[in-house]
């Protein structure tokens, strides 16, 4: 596929072509004529505003960002923000509402009125219209849209809804809190990262945003901050009819913009778009004029780039962690902690804004070595039961398992709910190692171990009464890989299908993914183990959830689905820093969350971030088959020393 069709199936309008309309503005014709052929340089800071500023420009997803640390109130800044050519924060992902986090984590003012914690400005009010929260862009602010995850505040709030933002008294503007809001202070409950509506009088520090990417949408491309020269402009391009792509600019026009980042400008003839952004994927777009007296461009190139929407297709996008921003140094200490003496690591992959920023594979291994999971495969696992229940195979979480495994139905396992399951909270008793008994079996008097049907294994346990909600136990966590099993059973059973065609239907043709899911000695699939892909295809599932569930513009597990179960549901242990959720192994932070699988073979997951890292162990197949039917088996490697947390970290802090 040429790169110029690579643009063109990004959006389905991007075919069509219209006629040609000779729209030029005075400004673009200035611009062409008399700086066409200047190199592109950069505009400094208004002086009198240098004091005012913190880490004067950051750069993320196509958007520049300038702290202003002279706190002013919310129209104030509204005003100031206009006025060297910028807005009031928008944010418009839940990344970038980490990213906002972290970049304004030191630059805090008190509001009075907002519990006694430290804020900064985001540019939305209700002030117009009581209860119609609006962007200063024009756009409604609607939560549920941006990535699934709410931002608002969690507190107790005083009016209709009972949380914040609660619009109490003439609260009408949004902050972000830089600091956790008092518990003492009843009615701000909540920590830093989400909203509050406060007194738009406040005196905060706030974010100078600056659009510097480009968007394309139905035969419109429309650009920000065109460098050319000592000049910058906002223009708008056509798309017309042409032997090939074609691209006639309509409108153009200077702006007075204080931001020194820009990643468009005019070289020679070549109009450069660093990110354009097209749907769902992101172009890094050369357009050369052809036509310079009517201001035609011809597409050149059109080169997919990172985004933090980006997904693979066949093939992967590939990044510097420069270019995505990681600090190159402080990543390689990660690589060095899964590639230490006996570390007997196989593959490792970085992924950071839908491309591979690093990858690194053990001597005679390479990104096409078949790695294994173990029980990570109960992630995906449990993603196939959130696609059952989108699918209306299974009503929810809290159906009975007892509607699909009868043998349940005339006992109190009836009280068994999927999400017990889910949660390794069945109640059931555990006859010793489970994993040994269900893959290798169970020893008899001879010292011979007897393969099991995995499935029988599963259901035919009884009840512990420590441990079974229903009776009233306080703490019901059992690491159990028999729930799992009777997890994949009632996905069997309610779709008609074997639980691997549910999954290649479902999961992995939608992802790419090429996978063989192991069977036992008795022709059952194990939904708690044993799933074989590349390390590349692992990661291709973690960036999915880092996705909430979405693939480019498929949505393949429900998001809300994929974020209550990648929650800290159960606290194992106060020692432990990992909790579990369904199936997945969160932080206790909330943060991020793990697929986990014997031998360290994990999947790390980071939304926020938007980073998603796997570690594989080697592995060779002993046999000739997927199945324990025939006596094959996995041969794999434990590292000398792993720490979730610990390796994980280092990844998570090489982020600039």
């Amino acid at each position: 596929m040429t790169k110029a069709k690579s643009l063109t199936s990004t959006s389905n309008s991007l075919s069509k072509r219209i006629n040609q309309k000779k729209i030029l503005s005075y400004h673009y014709r200035i611009l062409m004529s008399a700086c066409l052929w200047l190199s592109a340089s950069q505009i400094g800071l208004n002086a009198a505003e240098q004091g005012s500023t913190k880490n004067a420009f950051s750069l993320f997803n196509g958007h520049s960002y300038q702290i202003i640390t002279t706190p002013k109130s919310w129209y104030e800044a509204e005003a100031y923000a206009a006025s060297i050519g910028g807005r009031l924060l928008v944010i418009n992902s839940f990344q970038e509402n980490v990213f906002i986090e972290r970049l304004m984590s030191n630059y805090g003012q008190v509001a009075p009125d907002g519990g006694g914690a430290e804020y900064h400005w985001l540019g939305a009010s209700d002030s117009l219209s009581e209860n119609a929260w609006a962007w200063v862009d024009g756009s409604a602010l609607e939560t549920a849209k941006i990535a699934g995850r709410a931002f608002w505040g969690s507190g107790a709030g005083h009016g209709l809804g009972g949380s914040e933002p609660d619009n109490f008294n003439n609260q009408d503007c949004l902050a972000m809190a830089v600091t956790a809001w008092p518990v003492t202070n009843p009615g701000f409950y909540g920590a830093a990262g989400q909203w509050n509506d406060i007194d738009c009088d406040n005196k905060l520090n706030f974010i100078v945003e600056y659009p510097i990417d480009a968007s394309y949408s139905e035969g419109h491309l429309n650009a920000e901050n065109i460098s050319v020269g000592d000049k910058k402009y906002r223009a708008e391009l056509r798309l017309i009819e042409c032997a090939s792509i074609c691209f006639q600019v309509s409108s153009a026009t200077e702006i007075q913009n204080s931001s020194q980042l820009s990643i468009n400008d005019v070289s020679e003839d070549i109009l450069r778009l660093r990110k354009v952004n097209a749907g769902s994927k992101s172009f890094d777009v050369a357009l050369k004029l052809t036509e310079p007296n009517s201001l035609i461009f011809t597409l050149d190139s059109a080169i997919e780039t990172f985004s933090i929407t980006a997904v693979p297709g066949e093939t992967w996008l590939t990044a510097t962690p420069d270019q995505v921003g990681l600090d190159a140094e402080k990543l390689q200490m990660a690589v060095d902690y899964a590639f230490g003496e006996r570390q007997n690591t196989q593959g490792l992959v970085v992924v950071r804004h839908g491309s591979i920023v690093f990858e690194r594979y053990a001597e005679g291994s390479d990104k096409d070595s078949i790695a294994t999971s173990w029980s990570t495969a109960k992630s995906f696992t449990s993603a196939l039961a959130g696609i059952a229940i989108d699918k209306g195979f299974i009503s929810s979480v809290d159906a009975s398992a007892a509607e699909f495994i009868s043998d349940w139905s005339e006992d109190e396992r009836a009280n068994i709910t999927l999400k017990d399951l889910l949660l390794m909270s069945s109640g059931l008793n555990e006859d010793g190692d489970d994993g040994t008994s269900m893959y290798i079996g169970v020893k008899g008097e001879n010292d011979q171990s007897t393969a099991v049907d995995n499935v029988l294994f599963s259901i035919n346990r009884t009840v512990n009464p420590e441990r079974a909600r229903w009776l009233g136990a306080e703490y019901t966590w059992k690491y159990a890989n028999a729930d799992s099993q009777i997890i994949g059973e009632i996905i069997e059973r309610s779709s008609n299908q074997s639980l691997f065609d549910f999954a290649d239907d479902n999961l992995f043709s939608k992802i790419n993914i090429t996978a063989a899911w192991w069977t036992d000695a008795f022709s059952n699939y194990m939904p708690w183990c044993c799933l074989d892909m590349t390390s590349r295809d692992f990661a291709r599932f973690g960036l999915l959830y880092a996705r909430d569930g979405k693939w480019g513009d498929l949505q393949v597990v429900p998001s809300d689905y994929v974020i209550e179960s990648t929650a800290p549901s159960i606290v194992i242990s106060e020692n432990l820093p990992l909790g579990y959720g369904y199936q997945w192994w969160p932080d206790r932070s909330g943060k991020w969350f793990a697929a986990k699988g014997s031998r360290s073979n994990n999947i790390y997951v980071h939304p926020g971030l938007d980073i998603v890292v796997v570690r594989n162990s080697f592995y060779t197949r002993i046999g000739i088959s997927n199945s324990r039917e025939d006596g094959s088996y996995h041969s794999t490697k434990f590292p000398a020393v792993w720490n979730d947390s610990e390796f994980f970290n280092l990844v998570i802090e090489s982020v600039n």
